[in-house]
């Protein structure tokens, strides 16, 4: 016999159980003390009575004994169910009224196993009730208990199975509940996850735009005010020159942060790449030389705008790190769906130690990564350091 598929507040070892056991038990017995008839001896009530005593303390206790849901288990109770029915219906000096004792096993086969096995199980102990019956009275006899039986194994089948139903049912609904309320539990973690994640982003995007928009600008600005202020008392005029273009930059910075505020993604005021990226190397010195290969073509905002920022970051390095005297910026248009920006220079280069800590370089990564693209960085073996950005495009 097969474990059962109900859930454990099913068995017999329930409240419910037990009372429908107690009940029937005490109902039948209460024909000995009521009936003046008896079929058989008057000396088999003590045996039945025991009997009858093993089987309610099995039936009351079948659900702890059950408890481990194992198939062996399952067949040594029925086993044992039946064969006590067997012998309390067949030794008992009453008869009749009796045979509703096997009533609570039907009903418990059907919650506890599969519908062959129940099957089984009911037909034997309606077998037994008419062979007590037909064998020492005859096939009339045995029809007749057939006609009174029906009945009542009939109700019992009906009532047991709805019952059944219902109670899988609320079973079902309660794991279904269950499983919904996961759900949304999930669901407000993964949303809370997002939200966080979301907002860790737009900061960090904000970042970069503050670090490669005006800290570009600071940077030059800086450097045109210091050589003004180192130049100021023997040349005047190249003094005020650079006062002049640090004025300028101030207003090109003011221009950018209303950009960027207006559309982080996008820099609908700015002029194509390559003219882009030739204003911003005019801006400080060393002016690197520019050269575009390739024809150029359009490219998504989001590709100009990263490959700008790129440049401005790495203007910004080669100015304030690197002390070279000269530096080459490269566009390159050449390869279909790519395109490369590249920066070198002539100064001092990146030393082991110094890594790449800063802000700057790590934000164009992820600025980069995002995009699909890749940011390679090193010294040149003829001196001095190097850039090189990849992107889909």
């Amino acid at each position: 016999m097969s474990p059962p598929t109900t859930a454990e507040a099913h068995r017999t070892g329930s409240y419910y159980g037990a009372f429908a056991y107690a009940v029937v038990i005490l109902t039948c017995y209460a024909t000995f003390f009521t009936t003046r008839q008896f079929f058989a001896s008057e000396w088999m009530v003590p045996v039945v009575f025991g009997l009858g005593a093993i089987y309610a303390a099995l039936g009351v206790l079948g659900g702890s004994i059950l408890f481990c849901r194992a198939r062996l288990m399952y067949a040594v109770y029925y086993l044992l169910q039946c064969g006590l029915l067997t012998l309390v219906v067949f030794l008992s000096p009453v008869r009749g009224f009796l045979g509703i004792l096997v009533l609570p096993v039907v009903s418990q086969a059907i919650f506890d196993l599969r519908a062959r096995e129940a099957v089984l199980v009911g037909a034997y102990l309606f077998a037994i009730n008419i062979a007590v019956w037909a064998i020492p009275y005859g096939w009339d006899s045995g029809l007749q208990a057939v006609v009174n039986y029906s009945a009542a194994f009939a109700f019992t089948i009906v009532f047991t199975i709805i019952t059944k139903q219902a109670l899988n049912a609320r079973e079902r609904e309660e794991t279904l509940r269950h499983e919904v309320e996961a759900s949304h539990e999930k669901l407000r973690i993964y949303a809370a996850q997002a939200e966080d994640l979301a907002t860790t982003r737009e900061r960090n995007r904000v970042a970069r735009e503050i670090h490669d928009g005006v800290g570009h600008y600071l940077t030059v600005v800086k450097t045109q005010l210091d050589a003004a202020a180192a130049i100021l008392p023997t040349q005047p005029d190249r003094a005020l020159a650079a006062i002049t273009q640090a004025a300028k930059l101030t207003s090109d910075a003011l221009d950018d942060v209303r950009r960027s505020v207006g559309a982080l993604r996008t820099d609908t005021g700015r002029p194509p790449l390559p003219e882009a990226l030739r204003e911003l190397a005019a801006h400080g010195e060393p002016v690197p030389t520019l050269t575009v290969e390739g024809s150029p073509r359009p490219l998504p905002p989001g590709v100009e705008h990263a490959l700008y920022r790129a440049a401005q970051e790495g203007l910004t390095n080669i100015r304030k790190h690197a002390r070279a005297t000269s530096a080459l910026m490269r566009l390159d248009f050449r390869t279909p769906q790519r395109v490369v920006l590249e920066l070198a220079d002539n100064g001092v280069g990146a030393t082991p130690a110094a890594g790449e800590t800063g802000f700057g370089l790590r934000g164009l990564r992820e600025r980069i990564a995002l995009l699909g693209g890749t940011v390679d960085t090193g010294n040149r073996l003829e001196g001095g350091f190097a850039l090189r950005v990849e992107v889909p495009a």
